[in-house]
């Protein structure tokens, strides 16, 4: 018997089928060439944004301190405690992202670095990141020294937030042989809100504010060292 074929009916009407399959994938990415491309790629399991710095080995735990301090004295009413505040925001960041990726961590709590902090102050001298891991035998110290920190727009009456902020990120590895512990070193600026413009200062108070700001730098900070979603690049 020779060799079947749809009736030339039958063909015409699978390939409409298949048109009207892709206008409607087209439609339901909205037009969107680059999602369209995504979409034609072939599966990746794995396709996370590498981070600046890959800080973990897989199914190696990693003990954390975290160390912030503004780089000169801060005396802004609303900007007090804002230091430890970004360390405690951190820390939520770098656990929230270590549970999606499966990483294990362990960060020292805040309150004990600070306390190590005080201790050498009032021993009259200030202890360098490594110093203060080894005594709180972490693996590795992630030390932020916040430059310049604001909450409002310059030359707004009535006032208007926008927050800036210029902060040095730098790790410190305790435990090397070669005698380099800083292992990763960038400045990092942020304005919050970007390109939509300030926001009213009534709307909300100024802790709510500089908390809403620090989610965003903490967040930001994580990715630095944490593997994360394509979507999130932009």
């Amino acid at each position: 018997m020779g060799k079947q074929t749809l009736p030339a009916r039958s063909q015409y009407g699978w390939r409409w089928l298949l048109v009207l399959l892709g206008g409607v994938s087209w439609l339901s990415i909205g037009c969107n060439p680059q999602s369209l491309s995504m979409m034609l790629m072939p599966f990746n399991g794995d396709n996370s944004v590498e981070p600046e710095y890959k800080l973990f080995v897989k199914d190696k735990e990693i003990a954390l301190a975290i160390v912030s301090n503004f780089a000169r004295p801060e005396i802004h009413p609303d900007l007090q405690a804002a230091d430890a505040e970004l360390a405690e925001q951190v820390a939520t960041a770098f656990r929230k992202r270590c549970a999606e990726n499966k990483n294990k961590i362990k960060i020292v709590p805040y309150a004990q670095v600070r306390s190590q902090l005080l201790k050498q102050q009032l021993e009259g001298g200030e202890a360098s990141p490594v110093e203060i891991g080894k005594r709180l035998k972490a693996d590795y110290v992630l030390d932020l020294s916040i430059n310049s920190f604001n909450l409002y727009e310059k030359n707004y009456h009535p006032p208007m937030y926008r927050g800036n902020a210029n902060i040095a990120v730098n790790l410190y590895k305790v435990e090397v042989k070669d005698d380099v512990h800083k292992v990763f070193g960038k400045e990092y600026p942020r304005i919050f809100p970007g390109g939509s413009g300030p926001i009213d200062a009534s709307s909300m108070t100024p802790s709510s504010f500089r908390n809403t700001f620090l989610l965003r730098v903490a967040d930001d900070i994580a990715k630095m060292f944490i593997a994360y979603s394509p979507d999130e690049k932009h």
